[in-house]
């Protein structure tokens, strides 16, 4: 059985319409990314090779687990999954998927299947969160057209949500509010010569080396660093979320001196910190970078940047155990 079809039979993928061409083409930042998980061989390359040749990046995978990985980490524009993958089947990753808070549920999913199902199996595959159901052959200008038109749509819910001042699943300042944010006290710092710190933390776990953690074990990790960051800052600090487990603490009036109390401060909050998981009882382990500058005016800096540098601390902070590892932007310049 061929993967794709066109009316006069074959593989080939027919010349994409018009209008999809159009969409291609439009200046983008890369080329849309398709995560394809298929336990066939012959049905991934073939897609592979069809989206290939209309623009498309593909990240071709033959494992359900797999592709629950990377969907989060990856962020891919779409995904097609096969509904006879072997470790698990298609439409078990498409509610995984549903019910992961890390997955970005603007990304369409797609489910294909060899087998013509019934109109109540159709019915589950959608509650299961699947946008679009697809038999074996697919109809390829019917995909191409659909892939666009949801791919356009998610990036305009992306787009959306970047003005967003409140990430939803943390609660905190988004990124683009905590720009906002950065930008007032940055200014204010800058106009009463006064300090401005900011710390940027990220969960530590303990994990198999190059494991990756589960959806669930992120998401607890992250809840647990924002209730730290809120338990240990002050009223005046602003926190946010960076995005991939980051969380940022910007401290108005705060030196040097000031930050390492905050330090303390969650390093404490950590020690009281005891988490229940299946496999016992563990404290959270966090990473840290941190950056204060005595003076922002003199420094000739704007808030931004404070926050950058604390990132690119964050960069060379150790993976701990039940600490806080913590390192300063000025040890990473003189190292």
């Amino acid at each position: 059985m061929t993967a794709v079809r066109r009316s006069s039979g074959g593989v080939e993928a027919p010349p994409v319409a018009a209008s999809v061409k159009k969409e291609m083409s439009e200046p983008q930042s890369q080329p849309p990314l398709v995560l394809i998980a298929s336990a066939s061989e012959w049905v991934g390359r073939s897609l592979e090779n069809v989206l290939e040749s209309n623009g498309y990046t593909v990240l071709r995978l033959e494992s359900g687990r797999r592709a629950l990985e990377l969907a989060r980490r990856v962020r891919p524009n779409a995904l097609l999954i096969d509904d006879s993958l072997a470790d698990i089947s298609g439409i078990d990753v498409c509610r995984a998927l549903r019910d992961d808070p890390l997955f970005d549920h603007a990304t369409p999913v797609f489910l294909m299947s060899a087998v013509q199902q019934a109109s109540r199996a159709r019915v589950a595959a959608y509650e299961a969160g699947v946008w679009d159901y697809c038999s074996l052959p697919l109809d390829v200008e019917t995909l191409l057209a659909k892939l666009a038109t949801f791919i356009r749509a998610g990036r305009e819910i992306e787009s959306a949500r970047s003005k967003a001042l409140v990430d939803r699943s943390t609660g905190l300042y988004s990124s683009y509010g905590l720009q906002q944010m950065v930008e007032q006290l940055g200014a204010h710092a800058v106009r009463k010569s006064e300090p401005l710190a900011c710390v940027v933390l990220s969960p530590s776990l303990d994990l198999p080396e190059g494991g990756s953690p589960t959806a669930e074990q992120a998401l607890e990790a992250l809840t647990e660093v924002t209730e730290l960051c809120r338990s240990s800052s002050r009223r005046s600090d602003v926190i946010g979320y960076l995005g991939e487990s980051r969380v940022a603490i910007i401290a108005p009036d705060t030196d040097l001196a000031g930050v390492q109390r905050l330090i303390d401060r969650l390093q404490a909050a950590l020690a009281r910190l005891v988490t229940k998981t299946r496999t016992g009882r563990r404290s959270q382990a966090l990473r840290a970078g941190y950056c204060a500058v005595p003076d922002l005016a003199a420094a000739k800096l704007d808030g931004g940047e404070i926050v950058r540098r604390a990132e690119t601390a964050l960069d060379h902070a150790p993976r701990g155990r039940f600490d806080v590892a913590a390192v300063n932007f000025d040890e990473v310049l003189t190292s």
